[in-house]
């Protein structure tokens, strides 16, 4: 089953859902009543609410698994999507005079709002079930440890592609990471075993992430072919991460075109006077939740606030606000983790939105001694203004952790910005604090799927060039 036909199959079940919720809806509301209107009356909620969903559904790609499954990331996106579904029919009603029950429209966003989620659920499920049972696609990739185990935790986050890594072939000379805990003593074997191997375990696709430039391994990638394996070549490049890809085609030569991310004129202005209204809304009540905290921190006889220079966009440098908590460390008092756990430590930090040196939602601002050592294309980031929260902090990446995987998500973000995207993430925001309400007290990481399945691995060697470490389960 293709990604489209996924997405084509949850919209479907999303059409299903808004006629019945709407028919659920009216029973609860009228049940006691008897109450007849004209089918135009309500034919126009039902036309509208579709049209717009419709359009929501593409722009928004709300199918629930575009940038990964996520279920904060999904209730985000379908929240803020159903909110602006019934304010576009509350429009159209309002402009053609019709008044429907504030009830009936109460009951339908509720019911709209939960069966959309259970959908996604329920598809999800689905997927999952479809592993379990062994209908999967086998894949093996080709690259180096890092940009193997990076593909690893994508897999890990896309259950409809319905892969299922079974090892992994580093090239000729690559430096295999000793700190991985699945890497033990190999053993050789040429090339030509290693297509036996293929074989013997089921491989359906092998996905080269990184390629020798050298003739045997085109020869190689040949005999793959011809033995029925399907071979997809991902792009080198970490520019891909700041680009838009346009496939071109020139007498059979493929060529990839990178284009730079559409520019809206209205963009930084929309996305400033955002972040104002919000800021201004939520100002009085930070201030009351930070001034309380500030004087559990004075009673304590500490320091309540501190200002830490961090760098902004385009490489400026200014003075974020916090309150003056440790925020590595999970002893200390239990206030302290309170803080943290809610991220109340960085409300202070809406001064610094008020005063333009950051956003709501961006890439985090990090320290002059982190930014010294960014490779180019980490300096990326710094083109967008630093947030209160971004992608990075709702897939669970904090402070502590290492700068490049915080810049993957922070281009994502910046790469697909919309001010659709920038409420998503502030909903998503919400869930995540209170999800660590409810967990036990760790710090937060993201582990990618072990590239291996069962711990020996096997060297492949010989006069060839495809030789390397490769991970598989045995026969």
């Amino acid at each position: 089953m293709s990604r489209r036909w996924i997405s084509l199959t949850v919209f479907s079940l999303d059409t299903w859902w808004f006629v019945s919720a709407f028919g659920l809806s009216y029973v609860l509301r009228y049940s006691t009543e008897v109450r007849l209107h004209p089918p135009a009356f309500y034919g126009l909620l039902i036309f509208t609410g579709l049209g717009a969903w419709a359009l929501l559904f593409r722009a928004m790609r709300l199918d629930g698994f575009d940038g990964g499954w996520r279920i904060a990331t999904i209730v985000g996106r379908t929240a803020f999507a159903t909110g602006l579904l019934l304010a576009f029919v509350l429009t159209a009603a309002y402009l053609a005079r019709l008044y429907y029950s504030r009830l009936l429209l109460s009951y339908f966003g509720v019911l709209l709002f939960v069966g959309f989620i259970l959908i996604r659920i329920g598809v999800y499920y689905f997927l999952r079930g479809q592993y379990r049972r062994g209908v999967t696609r086998k894949v093996v990739v080709v690259g180096n440890d890092r940009v193997a185990r990076e593909f690893a935790f994508k897999i890990q986050r896309h259950p409809e592609l319905l892969y299922e890594l079974v090892g992994t072939l580093y090239p000729v000379g690559d430096n295999v990471s000793n700190e991985s805990p699945d890497l033990q003593p190999h053993q050789a074997l040429s090339s030509i075993d290693v297509l036996e191997t293929l074989e013997q375990h089921g491989i359906d696709e092998l996905i080269v992430l990184e390629q020798p430039p050298d003739l045997e391994f085109q020869s190689f990638i040949s005999r793959c072919r011809n033995q029925g394996i399907h071979v997809s070549v991902l792009p080198r490049g970490y520019e891909l991460y700041t680009s838009k890809l346009k496939l071109m085609e020139i007498d059979g030569l493929p060529l990839i075109s990178l284009e730079n991310p559409p520019k809206f004129p209205l963009a930084t202005t929309v996305k400033r006077v955002t972040d104002l209204v919000l800021a201004m809304l939520l100002l009085v009540p930070g201030a009351i939740i930070v001034g309380l905290a500030m004087l559990v921190l004075i009673l304590d006889k500490r320091k309540p606030l501190r200002r830490e220079i961090r760098v902004g966009k385009n490489g400026r440098p200014f003075g974020m606000y916090r309150l003056d908590i440790d925020r590595e460390s999970n002893g200390g008092p239990r206030y302290e983790q309170v803080f943290r756990d809610l991220s109340i430590s960085e409300l202070p930090q809406l001064l610094n939105v008020l005063r333009g040196e950051m956003s709501l939602v961006g890439p985090r601002p990090e320290s002059p001694e982190r930014v010294k050592h960014y490779s180019e294309w980490q300096r990326e980031r710094l083109k967008a203004l630093p947030g209160m929260t971004g992608l990075a902090q709702v897939n669970g990446l904090r402070e502590q952790h290492p700068s490049e995987e915080k810049t993957r998500f922070d281009l994502q973000y910046i790469l697909e910005w919309s001010p659709f995207e920038d409420w998503s993430l502030l909903l998503q925001t919400i869930g995540t604090l209170m999800a660590r309400c409810f967990r036990p007290r760790r710090r937060a990481t993201v582990v990618p799927m072990p590239l291996s399945i069962h711990p020996d691995p096997v060297r492949f060697a010989g006069t060839d060039s495809v030789r390397g470490v490769a991970h598989a389960d045995r026969a």
